[in-house]
């Protein structure tokens, strides 16, 4: 196939993304469009496997040849790819109008997240994207690099710069397909609390817990995608606060308190100019304090419809904060936290996200410590591995008290031979030497 017929594939594709910032979808013009485009890329799929479209370095490369000319049309499409960061798109035989029409009414419009599965939930299965940085493996390598991420992030903000949100959607796309295929693991690492680092671990373990959330909820790719970067950029309003406000050991006074109450609003602003960042993660980040009751604060959001996703990410903040040792507070166990909260349930926290987030962690959650019928004490450090329910323990003292070198993994079918929830600190346990 030449280049000028291979050019055809980009001009079909432009033609639609031009129609569509003219008319509706329906209208006759972008319905004669559109069957021609499928004329189009049907008869150059005939004798080959797939049609593609790739980006490199700005330039486009069909199927694999580079294109040099400065067309419009092709410098147009060289942007959208740029914009959801994907390295290609491949277009196999079977595409149809519908397929076609979905596809390019969203690449325009999803602010980050993961485009090809954005497609695949729309039943778009004859167009395939791939993303253009590598995926990261490994939770421990995630949750280091969404603490990098983060850190970077409040960095530009102490240097007055609008950051760069390329490496915390890249993080957050990596702890989506995590918390979808290993949903606990990045949960054990939340417990692991950096006191030192308590900024840029609270933000971490606030977008792990979110998601979590999101998922007890059933909530689609890009809403977790959408939580977990809410979640990761919900305190970098912080930034813009007194330093000796925001770690000053003791109870704030009336004017600091004041002070502090701006950090989700200058949060927002600093976000909003953040490229790829939707108005619902600008919404998290400026409402994750206003509560269920909405007597929380920013006091002009109180009557502001909001997107759902501030309330789930409240319940995370909450737990975080509530399993983290302050200067002012010893931290709770998850189970005690969990029991705490159920008596905001309503007022401070949205009372089904918060029993299906219950649900979700189960009665043990990851991270705590119990005894056993035998005697013997394990951490909870997975969950439903096996089957709804089921636990897997990692056996730290065996039944004669004895502390086990290399701890054995146990899995029980339920908590039935649990006996009681022990206290790390009293054994003298460091969760961070166990988990995850």
């Amino acid at each position: 196939m030449s280049l000028s017929q291979q050019k055809q594939t980009p001009f079909a594709i432009t033609a639609i993304l031009q129609g569509l910032r003219l008319y509706p979808a329906e209208h006759p013009q972008i319905q004669k469009q559109l069957e021609t485009s499928v004329t189009t890329l049907t008869t150059l799929l005939s004798g080959q496997e797939k049609l593609t479209i790739g980006l490199v370095d700005g330039t486009l490369l069909l199927n694999d040849i580079p294109c040099l000319e400065e067309v419009p049309a092709l410098q147009e499409l060289a942007r959208h790819l740029d914009r959801q960061q994907l390295q290609s798109i491949e277009i196999f035989s079977g595409i149809d109008s519908q397929q076609l029409l979905t596809f390019c009414q969203e690449l325009p419009q999803i602010l980050g997240g993961d485009f090809s599965a954005r497609l695949e939930e729309l039943g778009v299965s004859a167009i395939r994207a791939t993303t253009l940085e590598e995926e990261l493996e490994g939770v421990e390598a995630i949750y280091k690099s969404a603490l990098e991420a983060v850190e970077d992030v409040c960095n530009d903000v102490r240097l007055g710069r609008i950051p760069s949100s390329r490496k915390a959607i890249k993080t957050v796309k990596g702890m989506v397909k995590t918390i979808l295929d290993e949903p606990y693991a990045l949960l054990a690492m939340s417990m692991l609390k950096d006191y030192d680092n308590y900024t840029f671990s609270h933000s971490v373990n606030v977008a792990v817990i979110a998601m979590s959330v999101g998922k007890a909820c059933d909530l689609s790719h890009q809403q977790l995608y959408e939580l977990g970067l809410g979640g990761l950029l919900h305190d970098l309003g912080k930034m813009t606060i007194d330093h000796r406000i925001v770690a000053k050991p003791g109870k704030l006074s009336e004017s600091e308190i004041e002070a502090m109450k701006q950090h989700p609003t200058n949060g927002a602003k600093i976000v909003a100019d953040m490229t790829q960042i939707s108005a619902q993660i600008v919404d998290i980040v400026n409402s994750h304090h206003l509560q269920y009751d909405r007597t929380g604060y920013p006091v002009d959001n109180r009557d502001r419809q909001i997107t759902p996703l501030s309330d789930m990410a409240c319940i995370a903040d909450t737990y975080d904060a509530m399993t983290t040792m302050r200067c002012y507070q010893r931290p709770r166990s998850p189970r005690q936290a969990l029991e705490r909260m159920k008596n905001l349930s309503g007022s401070q926290l949205h009372p089904e996200y918060l029993q299906k987030f219950l649900a979700y962690l189960g009665p043990y959650p990851v991270g705590t410590l119990v005894r056993l019928k035998n005697g013997t004490i394990g951490l909870v450090c997975d969950q439903n591995r096996h089957e709804p329910g089921s636990l897997t323990l990692k056996i730290i003292y065996d039944f004669e008290g004895r502390l086990r070198e290399e701890p054995p993994i146990v899995q029980l079918p339920d908590d039935k031979k649990i006996v009681a929830e022990v206290d790390p600190k009293l054994k003298g346990i460091k969760l961070e030497d166990y988990l995850p």
